[in-house]
This record gives C-alpha cells, structure tokens and sequence, in this order.
C-alpha cells in the first residue's frame, strides 16, 4: 500500500509542479515539490528501497528537466545516499529532528542538482545569491513537508496512539 501511495503522491507532485510551480513561487524561492516524494520515500524506506524509490523520481523528474537528462536522478540518488544516514530513528518524536533531517534532504539535493546542472549542462554557476535561493527553496519545501505530515496525522491516529501526541 505504501507503495500506491507514493507512487500517486509523486505524480501529485510533479504535476503539480509542472502546471503550477511558478505561481506558488515567493519571491525567487520555488516550492521544490518533487522532493516531497523524496523525502516521503525516504521515511518510509530507511534502506535501499528508499534509494531506488529516489532514482526512480529523479528518472521522472529529469523527463520534465530541461536540462541534461539523468542529472537529477543522479542528483536525487546521491541526495539519499548521503543523507539517509542522518535520519531520525523511529522512536524519535520530536518533530525538530525530522525537520531538520527534512532540511537536509531537500537542501542536499537542490545544491546537488543546481551544482550537477551548473557542471554538465553549462547551467547557472553556483553562487552565494544562488546559495541563498537554495536555502529558501529548501525552507520552503520542508514547510510543505511539516504541513502535509499534520494533515495525515489531522486525519489518521494509529490505534493505540495517544490523543495528545500523535505520532
């Protein structure tokens, strides 16, 4: 089941990024909603399924890049490998912590792909201003990370769950 769900949640995602990523946009800060599968594939699947689940999005992303093809999943793979050892254990209910590792993730794979991008297809150098977007960006996307996480746990209370702190 948790399969479907991340399947249906990354075309979600990137549809919705595609029709309207730009109108969401504050500032130069774009919401980098294809991360959010990422970073729901990532809790999920803390082994190898998660890094696979994040080739196969960046495959997907990079259909809908305009820039060198393979350059994001590569971007995303590495995003995963390098962060995955940073997450949160389960029993870990402070949602700073998994915040934070959100924040990672997501930051990890904006500089990797704007890097990636900058070096194989002669894209927009890496600056401090562009540093600075990236960090917006990433801010951004875990927002939107820490907002869909309390509309699932709004709407599902595993049984045995205290009313209290929903996990």
């Amino acid at each position: 089941m948790k399969h479907l769900i991340l399947a249906l949640t990354t075309y979600l995602a990137l549809a919705t990024q595609a029709a309207c990523g730009t109108a969401l946009a504050i500032g130069d800060c774009r919401p980098p909603l294809m991360w959010l599968p990422v970073v729901l594939a990532l809790t999920w699947f803390g082994d190898a399924r998660g890094i696979v689940w994040t080739a196969l999005i960046g495959l997907l992303v990079d259909g809908l890049a305009g820039g060198r093809f393979g350059v994001e999943m590569l971007a995303t793979t590495l995003a995963a490998a390098l962060t995955l050892s940073l997450r949160p254990d389960e029993d870990v209910r402070s949602r700073g912590a998994w915040s934070a590792w959100q924040f990672a993730v997501i930051g990890t794979g904006l500089v990797l792909s704007h890097g990636l991008n900058s070096v194989l297809s002669d894209g927009p150098a890496v600056t401090m201003a562009s540093l600075v977007t990236l960090a917006g960006e990433a801010t951004y996307g875990t927002g939107f990370c820490v907002l869909s996480s309390q509309a699932v746990r709004l709407f599902h209370q595993p049984e045995g769950a205290s009313p209290r702190f929903r996990t």
